[in-house]
Order: structure tokens, then C-alpha cells, then sequence
């Protein structure tokens, strides 16, 4: 099996108190044949030079910097150009991955050759690398179907075949909402995901400043809409309406809705850290603080109705 070259691609931007053991954590998989592509997005911080140093011990990381900031789209789609494996993994850079995620998920693939991507379930950390939560990924066909409208069913550090990218022309330019694009482009397109759902196979980082609620908050809940609209437009058609002026439009927000939702998702995972903590008062009023944002209510009602699905799945 391992004659097989996964090629995993990591983005990096400002990650410098988590890259090394990030990155160290795809250096020690079980699975060898890797090349690892880190392309740093213009890091202000010590990012570059932390890899750098990492890549002169091992000639599998092949390190990139964009001459700009360019956001995570046009990086990944960069990754995706350069690299050479049959299958491309995804790792973010201030994660941490269990040492058997790449074996399993090529094992899984090489052996269900219907299957063109799979996740796994996740843990959630802290700051600190301690565990506040978790989230199964489920693998039931029907359920991953229906649940397609209130949730991304498999989390973006899944495993794919690269020819699927190849079909699919890599990521739109939909930051903050590309994976689910990617997940309902397949779907209409009638190639299948799955998850090996009974294996935490990774671990993600939440709190941090910078990461993807903080930066796009309001604007990637408007997104995940609007990615679901042209899901349905497919679906009836065949074909979509995406371009980046309509989407532009679609995601425009004020000030203050901003501000209003960036405090309502610093609470809410306040609320998670919390109840990793068993500090259920505390949880509940920071919950209660997460319900100032009219977008963070839509998408806890979105999680509700995503849990009505699970137990009736679970009949």
C-alpha cells in the first residue's frame, strides 16, 4: 500500500506557537510514503522560519511562501498544483493529527475504491492542547444526505483521491465556506464521501486568535448559505450561478453585526470549553451570550435540527 504517495498540504499563516508539532505530527504517521507541502501564506511571525528549520531534517517537507497574503483558497489550490500524490491529505497548521490518520483513511480508500474522499471524527482542544469537546462524523449514506443542509459532514482534514480534485478543478474562491462547497459539488456531481466515524483521528484547535470564526464570523455563516443555493440550483439544473461579484453581495454585512457575532462566537465557545470543564453554569450563561448574533441563533437551530436527524438514525 505504501508505495502510494500521499501528498498532504498545509497552509500556514501566523501559526509559529503551533506549526512544529503540527507539522511533527504528519512527520511521525505510520504511513511513510508522504510528501508534506507547506506553503506559507505571508506570515508576519516566525512561522517560515520554524518550518524551514523542520524541512532541513526531512526531505519530504517541501516549504512555499506566497509573495503576498492570498487567504486560504488560492493557497490550497497552489498546494493542489504542486503536488505529485495519488492522494492529497489536508492538515491545518495549528492542529494536531493522530499518527494513524493518513493509514487509515488510504487504507479505507484502497480497499473501497466507490469512495472518493474520506473524514474522521474529531476532538476538539484548546489553546493549551487540552481536550474541551468532541464530534463524530458519521458514515451512514442516508444520514450524511440528509444532514447535508444543517451541517458539513465530513471536516476538511479528510482524504482524497487527487484525481477527485482534478474533476472538480480544486477549491472556489468561497474562503471560509470551501470544503462544504467542495463536499456539495461532489454530491451533485455523484461521487461519494464517507467517514470512519468510531476513529478520532484528529484533533482541532478552537480559541485561538486568527482562526476562520474570527476572522470571517458573520460573513461564512452568510456563506454557507449561499453554497447551499447553488447546491439547489444544481440539483434543478444541472449547473450553478457562482461568481465572486454575486457572492460579494450575498455575504455583505455591517459593522455592528460583526461585533454582535464575533462576541456571540467567542461565547459560544466559551460554552464548549466550559462543558469540557463541567462547568455547566458557566456554560449556560455563556450560551446564553452566544444568542446576541441572529446568524449564531440560525445556526444552533441548524444544530438541533442536525440532531433530530442523528436520533432518528439512531432508532
Amino acid at each position: 500500500m505504501e508505495n502510494k504517495l500521499v501528498s498532504v498540504i498545509i497552509p500556514v499563516y501566523n501559526v509559529e506557537k503551533y506549526v512544529k508539532e503540527a507539522i511533527g505530527s504528519i512527520q511521525n504517521q505510520t504511513y511513510k510514503n508522504l510528501e508534506i507541502i507547506v506553503i506559507d501564506d505571508g506570515s508576519v511571525d516566525n512561522t517560515y522560519k520554524i518550518v524551514e528549520t523542520l524541512a532541513k531534517d526531512d526531505n519530504r517537507i517541501k516549504l512555499y511562501r506566497n509573495e503576498k497574503n492570498l487567504k486560504i483558497v488560492k493557497t490550497l489550490n497552489r498546494a493542489l498544483s504542486l503536488a505529485n500524490g495519488e492522494y492529497i491529505g489536508r492538515m491545518d497548521g495549528d492542529d494536531i493529527s493522530d499518527i494513524e490518520r493518513i493509514e487509515k483513511k488510504v487504507n479505507f480508500l484502497e480497499k473501497n475504491k466507490e469512495f472518493d474522499l474520506v473524514g474522521c471524527s474529531i476532538k476538539a482542544i484548546d489553546t493549551n492542547g487540552n481536550i474541551i469537546g468532541q464530534t463524530i462524523y458519521f458514515s451512514n449514506q442516508n444520514f450524511l444526505r440528509e444532514s447535508l443542509k444543517y451541517v458539513t459532514p465530513v471536516a476538511h482534514i479528510w482524504v482524497a483521491r487527487k484525481s477527485l480534485y482534478e474533476k472538480l478543478g480544486g477549491y472556489r474562491e468561497i474562503a471560509g465556506a470551501e470544503d462544504y462547497d467542495f463536499l456539495l459539488r461532489m454530491e451533485s456531481m455523484g461521487f461519494k464521501y464517507t467517514n470512519l466515524e468510531d476513529y478520532f483521528g484528529y484533533f482541532v484547535r478552537l480559541g485561538r486568535e486568527g482562526n476562520t470564526i474570527s476572522r470571517l464570523g458573520v460573513r461564512q455563516r452568510k456563506m454557507h448559505s449561499y453554497v447551499y443555493k447553488l447546491y439547489i440550483e444544481r440539483i434543478k439544473s444541472g449547473k450553478d450561478s457562482f461568481n465572486e461579484k454575486d457572492l460579494n453581495e450575498y455575504i455583505k454585512t455591517n459593522y455592528l453585526l460583526e461585533k454582535l457575532h464575533f462576541f456571540s462566537a467567542k461565547s459560544l465557545y466559551k460554552a464548549i470549553d466550559s462543558k469540557g470543564k463541567r462547568e455547566y453554569l458557566k456554560m449556560f450563561i455563556y450560551l446564553l451570550g452566544s444568542l446576541v448574533s441572529p446568524y449564531q441563533i440560525g445556526y444552533l437551530v441548524d444544530r438541533l435540527k442536525y440532531r433530530n436527524i442523528i436520533r432518528k438514525y439512531k432508532k
